[in-house]
């Protein structure tokens, strides 16, 4: 079966199982949230997922993975606890204004290698807490994750008789072909990922929200608790070894505070490189212009080695 074949039956399928739940009450909706949430949550399911995502990316460790599987999650999950998505959510009787909630359709979700079960979850939660389905084009790296999650997910709709079909996934090998006919067939486009993938989903003709990089700067002002600060930077830097869009791309430092903030980042376990190791560093993480694959999301000590920094730091 060719791509477009492929694509337009899991869409149909999509489609058949969104009309089952698009009259579905708050309650019942909010259980079909429930129950994908605790696919991921449940402990031995996210110790399962957290190892498998490790084993098949090669990307963060599993103690981070699992710490992010829960608290994404039940972060979502109190975001989402008192939202109306059905029926009336809002009136203004002296304007006339009645907001009513209705689903977007087939919701087609473009999801990263570096996240392979936190962030489809998270896009899965949010589109059924609108009675929408869900097909998911992860990472090739991160297919078989994305699987384990889906089946653990399929689990628990057997539990409260809901639909299978709202939850899908493209079948292997992803193509852009296939990704791309998704994009065009679905009604909605949530991306996250590469610039790539981003620019793919708003040249598709299909209503999008992309979300690219990350790993903004953190400035440090004067004024900021500097053993606090350099304390949560580290933190946020080496969660799961930098996967997270949150992690910090660099430090802007206030010149008042730039000598103690540097010691203050030593003592929190960092290490300055001179001229020479930074340009080995440099070279070691780019070839041609690409990030090198084997540096990508990988413990400090493993970068440091790969790059041969046995000395030249502070």
């Amino acid at each position: 079966m060719n791509a477009d074949a492929t694509v337009a039956e899991l869409s149909a399928r999509a489609r058949r199982a969104q009309l089952l739940v698009d009259r579905f009450d708050q309650s019942a909706t909010d259980l079909l949230v429930a129950a994908a949430a605790w696919a991921i949550m449940e402990p031995r399911r996210n110790r399962a997922l957290a190892e498998l995502a490790v084993a098949d990316t090669g990307l963060g460790n599993v103690a981070d993975k699992i710490a992010k599987n829960h608290r994404k999650t039940f972060g979502l999950l109190r975001d989402l606890k008192d939202a109306k998505t059905v029926g009336v959510i809002f009136e203004d009787p002296a304007r006339g204004i009645t907001e009513i909630a209705r689903p977007v359709g087939v919701v087609a979700a473009i999801t990263p290698s570096t996240n392979p079960a936190a962030t489809p979850a998270n896009k899965i939660i949010n589109a059924l807490k609108g009675r929408n389905a869900i097909i998911l084009a992860p990472s090739p790296k991160a297919w078989t994750t994305c699987a384990r999650l889906i089946a653990f997910i399929h689990a628990e709709f057997d539990r409260i008789a809901a639909p299978r079909d709202l939850v899908q996934m493209l079948p292997m090998p992803i193509t852009k072909e296939a990704t791309q006919e998704l994009m065009r067939r679905a009604d909605l486009i949530v991306a996250t990922g590469s610039q790539a993938n981003i620019r793919a989903a708003y040249a598709s003709g299909t209503p999008a929200f992309g979300v690219g990089a990350g790993n903004v700067a953190s400035i440090v002002a004067a004024s900021a608790d500097l053993v606090a600060a350099a304390a949560m930077i580290a933190r946020s830097k080496c969660f799961d070894n930098a996967t997270s869009c949150s992690s910090e791309n660099s430090v802007i430092i206030d010149a008042a505070i730039y000598g103690a903030m540097l010691d203050a980042l030593r003592d929190a376990g960092g290490v300055l490189l001179d001229a020479a190791a930074r340009t080995r560093l440099e070279h070691r993480l780019w070839t041609n212009g690409k990030l090198a694959p084997d540096m990508i999301a990988q413990a400090a000590p493993t970068l440091a080695s790969l790059a041969g920094l046995t000395g030249g730091a502070t």
